[in-house]
Order: C-alpha cells, then structure tokens, then sequence
C-alpha cells in the first residue's frame, strides 16, 4: 500500500475549519475540508488554542489528534505538509518557527506576513532554507481564472487599455486578494506593477482596526493603469474586475464566480460607429469551482515533484504586500505616486 503524506493544520478558525459546514459553500471550502478530500494525504493533527466543536470536527475525522501548541504537535506528528490558517498577525512567527522544526511544504493563508519587514525577512528564509510556501490567493488555484489568464495573453479581447477593479473589508485583509489577481491576469500582457497612488477613502466604508480601505491607481511597465476602489462589505460583498481591450471587454463579477465578454459590434444608433454589445457572452459560468481542491492537489505535487511549484508561491505574496505598502505611503502623502521596491526572487 502507498504511504501517503502526512498533513498537520494550525488554526481551526472559519477557513481553518468551520466552513466545511457552509450548506451554501462548494466543498472542500476549507484547509481541513481539502486535506480530508485528497486521497494522497492523511491528516493526522490540528492545533487551534481555543476549544473545538469536537462533534463538528468528528464529522470530518474522528482520528485527528487535538493540540493546544502547535510546536508539540510538529515534534508529535512529523508531517509532511503543515497549513496554517490563522489571523494575518501571527503568519510570520508561525511559518518561522515552522521552517526550523524542518517543514519542507507550507500552505498559508494570505497575507504572507502582517507587514512589508516581517515579509521581506520571511521571504528570505524561505529561499535560504529552500521551503515550498503556498499562498492561498484563491483565483490562483481557480481553473477558469487560470484560462482566463491564457485567453488574455493570446489576444482574446485584443491589447489591453483599461481596468477598473473593486474590494472589500480592508487593503491588506481582502484588497491584497484583488491586487494579486490583477498581477496574475496582467503581468504576462503588461509587466508587473512599477508605481502606485494610493488615497484614503473618505467614506471610511467597515475594515479591521488595523487595515483601512484604500483607493488607488496601479501603474504597469508598459504603462496600463488599474483602478481599484472600496466598497462596504456590510452593504453587500464585492469582487469585480473590467477590462477593457482594443477588442471588447472582460467582466469578472460575483465574487470572481463569472465571467462576462462584451463584444465589438456596430452601433445600432449612430451610424459608422462601434460599441460594446449590450449583451455579453459567457466565459464562464456563475458557480464556485473547486479552488481548495486545485491548493491541495499542488500541494501534494510539490512533495512528490522537487521540481513542482507552488501556483502562488512567498515571493508573489510578497510583492503583492510591497504594493499594498506603497498604496498605504503614498496614502499618506496626500496620493503622491510612489515607486514599487524591487525584490529579488
């Protein structure tokens, strides 16, 4: 009988945990969800310093052992794949100390770290010790973003012009997930992001204590501006992206569930005009697609491939924060535009 990978999970929280239990969500819809799901791994323990709903946790295992410290369960456990779902200010410490009991492949929910020092240092060990660290920015384990992302590198709506874009619920918390989508579907057409304007949004729209809603505009190399905006997660959630092209445009909408293409067509009003189609084409279709699967599934790879890769790996985080950082100084200025600090891979 194949051995399988051995898997220990900090942090039994709502993406941790207890969204395995959303009726409404597609599973697995969390870390302890995707490990139970692949067929490759056994999960053997999960530390959480609060109680667990042992009866909700028994629904999933009724073999995984229960640890307070998570150290301990390590030196227990010696896993293979340790993830860590935890608030974002603890990710630094945690990831660290994973990396000097010899944890070789870890997934981490995003951000890498709560601020831009603590992810350069991080980032660092993580090279030094030659760790495989895999970011849950979700759409980069999305199938349909993924080909959307190949649509749009062969011309699919032409050169790209325009993109507006729109988050929830803080910069760091939930717009980091937004600035790492756009970079994943632009970087290929556009180069990455080189400056940035960043400014405060007045309206003060529901965010932690800790992370204000910032707006902004994102200059790419080859000079392609994206707007991004704040809204209030209280009102409603929010997750678009348009992008206009020489050839039509792309809406992402519904929390990133579909896609939409307007078309080029010929005005039915103004004659020797052309406009977008009232009407759009579907990309792809308005459902949930199996993201934590796709996470899991690279995350066993890069066990069994040394060449395998992580589909969002320290440093893409990493410069996704260092984004967020020049949005947060250049927010501060009064929205002066601030150069992207550079950082080798």
């Amino acid at each position: 009988m194949k051995k399988k990978i051995s898997v220990c999970h900090i942090g039994a929280g709502r993406i941790g945990f207890t969204l395995e239990f959303d009726k409404k969500r597609k599973k697995p819809a969390s870390h302890l969800g995707m490990w139970k799901s692949n067929k490759d791994i056994k999960l053997s323990g999960v530390s959480e310093k609060k109680n667990i709903n042992k009866k909700l946790l028994d629904k999933i295992s009724k073999n995984i052992t229960v640890y307070k410290n998570f150290d301990k369960m390590i030196k227990n456990e010696k896993p293979d794949i340790v993830s860590i779902a935890t608030w974002k200010d603890t990710h630094y410490a945690i990831t660290n100390k994973c990396i000097d009991l010899g944890i070789k492949v870890i997934v981490l929910e995003k951000p890498l770290a709560n601020n831009i020092n603590q992810a350069i240092r991080l980032h660092k060990k993580i090279n030094k010790e030659k760790v495989k660290v895999l970011v849950n920015h979700r759409r980069r384990y999305d199938e349909e973003i993924i080909k959307l992302k190949n649509k749009i590198n062969s011309g699919f709506i032409g050169d790209i012009i325009q993109v507006s874009s729109y988050y929830v619920y803080g910069i760091l918390t939930t717009g980091t997930h937004l600035i790492d989508t756009l970079r994943m579907l632009l970087c290929d057409v556009a180069g990455d992001i080189e400056s940035v304007i960043g400014i405060k949004n007045e309206f003060n729209f529901f965010h932690p204590k800790d992370d204000r809603n910032i707006d902004g505009i994102l200059f790419f190399k080859n000079k392609l501006k994206a707007t991004i905006q704040s809204l209030d997660i209280k009102k409603y959630d929010n997750f678009d992206i348009c992008i206009f092209g020489t050839k039509g445009k792309i809406l992402i909408s519904g929390i990133g569930r579909t896609g939409l293409v307007y078309e080029v067509v010929k005005s039915p009003e103004h004659s020797g005009f052309e406009e977008l189609a009232q009407v759009p084409k579907k990309i792809f279709g308005n459902r949930p697609r199996n993201q934590f699967g796709l996470l899991a599934k690279n995350a066993v790879n890069c066990i069994k491939n040394y060449k395998a890769k992580p589909f969002c790996d320290d440093y893409e985080s990493l410069i996704d924060m260092i984004v967020i950082d020049g949005l947060l100084k250049s927010s501060k200025k009064g929205g002066i535009k601030v150069k992207i600090k550079k950082v080798k891979k």
